[in-house]
């Protein structure tokens, strides 16, 4: 983090491209190897090639979750830089195109998994992420409509309180708004989706209560 941007840059590469070569180059079941496997009643499609591991297994995500903090650093910088509205959209919407075709462009030899984090799959989400920055900043900071924004602001104001209640007490508040809910059994098929949605209430609830008394989470 205290390095100039070119030397950050060429780090990211380095993790990017070397994270994707260990997972190439580590024979199975000793390394988290991805081929084609034929599936059942299926075409050949690109897995990783221990499911045990991709499904139940620990997350590789943390050599390329290094280039997503740097993605969200240089983007904040851009942001709280001098540059005109219009120079920082058009900066956030050519990142976004490139990272959206660098991760379809390598999918077939480096399938985008989000299991394991695998380079497509971060420089491909990166390109979504940058493409709704755009959208939000546009609606935002542009055209002005900001009231809207206050719930999100609630969470922003606390997001490592959030994160961190999902990340600990995500299944008691399932089960605990369940039993007000009934997890929205009736609804068949879009149950999960409501119950998701009441368990996301909750817990802005508690980042509102925080946010009303000012107290605030921070590293």
């Amino acid at each position: 983090m205290q390095l100039r941007f070119r030397w950050q840059a060429v780090i990211a590469v380095l993790i990017l491209v070397g994270y994707w070569r260990c997972l190439s180059r580590f024979p199975e079941p000793k390394g988290l190897s991805y081929r084609r496997r034929q599936t059942s009643g299926q075409s050949s499609t690109l897995t990783c090639s221990d499911t045990r591991i991709r499904m139940t297994g620990p997350r590789s995500t943390f050599l390329t979750s290094t280039v997503t903090t740097l993605f969200g650093v240089w983007t904040g910088q851009l942001l709280q830089s001098r540059r005109s509205h219009g120079e920082k959209m058009r900066i956030i919407a050519i990142s976004a195109v490139v990272c959206l075709g660098l991760g379809l462009i390598i999918h077939p030899w480096n399938p985008i998994i989000k299991r394991i984090c695998t380079t497509s799959f971060t420089l491909y989400s990166t390109g979504w992420v940058l493409s709704m920055l755009v959208a939000f900043y546009w609606f935002v900071e542009v055209k002005g409509y900001r009231k809207w924004t206050f719930p999100l602001v609630v969470i922003g104001a606390n997001s490592i309180f959030i994160y961190s209640v999902h990340m600990v007490l995500q299944g008691w508040l399932n089960r605990a708004v369940g039993v007000f809910t009934l997890k929205f059994s009736w609804l068949g098929d879009f149950a999960p989706v409501a119950q998701s949605c009441a368990v996301l209430l909750a817990m802005w609830y508690l980042c509102y209560w925080l946010y009303q008394r000012k107290i605030f989470f921070k590293l």
